[in-house]
Formats: structure tokens, sequence, C-alpha cells
């Protein structure tokens, strides 16, 4: 998966009045913040990124939007409450850039397990 399909997702997320209401947000290591989002995922996240990627493939915009709108409460979630993210760094480029990261490494994990299913 190309870290540029995330814009979209990116642009949902900085228009989110929770995220665009902090100014001042403190530095943040991307690196780490993937890191410690993928090592919190769990199966009921797993789900959810599955429906964006089903939406997507089926051209179901409705989907795909309510989808993407659970996903960004999953990220959001699991950057404050599991990696110690400030509510004012979600609306840096830092945090767009690691969520793009993370659906991607995410959605690369989805389709690796789906393809070995085909084995």
């Amino acid at each position: 998966m190309n870290s540029a399909r995330w814009v979209p997702f990116s642009l949902f997320l900085a228009g989110s009045p929770i995220v665009s209401a902090h100014a001042n947000p403190a530095p943040l290591n991307e690196a780490r913040l993937v890191q410690c989002m993928l090592e919190h995922t769990t199966l009921d996240e797993e789900v959810v990124f599955k429906d964006v990627m089903v939406a997507a493939l089926n051209d179901d915009s409705r989907a795909l939007e309510t989808s993407l709108e659970q996903l960004s409460t999953v990220m959001m979630v699991l950057a404050l409450e599991k990696c110690e993210v400030g509510l004012p760094a979600l609306s840096t480029p830092q945090f767009q850039a690691a969520a793009g990261q993370y659906g991607q490494q995410i959605g690369e994990k989805l389709m690796k397990k789906a393809f070995e299913k085909l084995n």
C-alpha cells in the first residue's frame, strides 16, 4: 500500500474540530508512535481497518466514509490512551505521517494474512 493513499484520512483528521482546537503541539517521534500503535493494535482495531479495505475495494463511498471515521477514532484512541500522545499533537504533520505509516503497515499485515490463507 502507498502512504499517499492515506492523504484523505490525514485531511479528514486534520479537519476534526477536536484536533483543530489546539495549538502549539509538542514534538512527536513518528517512529516511536507507529511502533506503539502497532503493539497495542488488537483484533478489534484490525476489524475496523478491514472494513475500510472492503469498502474501498467495493467502491462503497458511504461505507468507506463511515469506516474511515471509525478508523480515525481508533487511531486517536490508540495514540492518546495507549501511546501517551497529547491531544495537541494530533493536529501535527508528524501525527498525520505516523497515522499514514501505521495504516500502511497494518494494511500490509492484513494482506499478508489474507494471502497466507490462500495457500
